[in-house]
């Protein structure tokens, strides 16, 4: 099968290239910035997601047989500093990939890439389920609720082979620094080497995230691929919620550094609980649940931020 991806330079990307190209596809990519680091089957189309023009293009020129749509402003903080960009690339972007598709009369499997934030952050008293109402309570979470809707939307009206993906918090090696899980796992790795004061800037600690690991969201795209149903949206979560006090407990054991706490106003949400995921569609569908283990991932990250430290740095101290 030969697989689009859009959005493939980020941090879902990376990880989904070598996935797709271990199990035998073949691989092209779209993206605004440079071809991803090398990979010997993979062709690269330079382009942005809101060009109508270059998307078709790439489209006409790979011919694939399925595609997973990326391409997203993820840093959901980034939403309310510029709501129009947002908007541009997560919702427009989204419908510019299935217009492109609908024009080029191919019959293709596309997999778009929603997230569990479209279900808003109240307390519920189940898991969440996809045909639950959506509440989105941030821009970025409008951006992907709109995605979201159109694709299953235009899926219907026009045929696509559409699906969607509703994933929970993903990390694992490889992610941006903003996000909390790479910024903590940074800091105490640079205590950890000796040369850093021992405070942790940090957001609420009560604070709760559904974490699951990248690697394991790539190989549900994977067989979501293979397997899943046009038409429907996919929960994608580990079925737990964690405190982020939590991910600061498990980090302080794996670095062996129990440092203080200094509350960093830009990161603190006074309200933030994301719901647990029902995630039995995917699991009846495709077999897929989660493997790989919170801990194992905050091992895996400590030791990436570790290892990418500049022994020339000197820290405050």
């Amino acid at each position: 099968m030969r697989v689009l991806i859009t959005g493939a330079g980020g941090f879902v990307g990376r990880h989904l290239i070598p996935e797709l190209l271990a199990h035998g596809d073949d691989v092209v990519t779209f993206d605004a910035q440079p071809a991803p680091r090398p990979h010997g089957a993979v062709r690269h189309f330079a382009g942005d997601i809101r060009d109508p023009v270059a998307l078709r293009r790439a489209i006409d020129d790979s011919r694939p047989d399925a595609c997973v749509h990326l391409a997203a402003l993820s840093f959901v903080p980034a939403g309310w500093t510029d709501p129009a960009l947002m908007f541009e690339v997560n919702a427009i972007g989204a419908v510019n990939l299935l217009e492109a598709f609908r024009r080029s009369e191919s019959p293709v499997r596309i997999l778009v890439v929603s997230s569990a934030e479209v279900y808003g952050h109240a307390p519920r008293e189940r898991p969440v389920r996809e045909d639950d109402p959506m509440s989105p309570a941030n821009i970025y979470a409008v951006t992907k609720a709109s995605a979201d809707a159109a694709a299953l939307l235009l899926s219907k009206k026009h045929g696509l082979q559409a699906m969607v993906a509703r994933p929970c918090n993903h990390i694992g090696p490889g992610q941006r620094g903003e996000f909390v899980v790479p910024s903590f796992a940074r800091q105490f790795a640079e205590m950890a080497r000796g040369g850093a004061k021992r405070v942790l800037r940090a957001g609420n600690l009560d604070s709760g995230r559904n974490f699951v690991d990248v690697r394991d969201v790539v190989r549900a795209y994977r067989l979501l691929l293979q397997k899943g149903r046009p038409g429907q949206a996919y929960n994608i979560g580990s079925g737990r919620e964690t405190l982020i006090r939590e991910v600061f407990e498990r980090l302080a054991a794996v670095s062996g550094v129990r440092p203080g706490v200094e509350p960093d106003p830009a990161r603190f949400r006074p309200e933030d609980h994301h719901p647990t995921l029902d995630i039995g569609r995917i699991k009846a569908d495709t077999g897929w649940a989660p493997e790989l283990s919170l801990d194992q991932t905050l091992r895996d990250v400590f030791e990436e931020a570790a290892a990418n430290i500049n022994p020339d740095v000197a820290f405050e101290k």
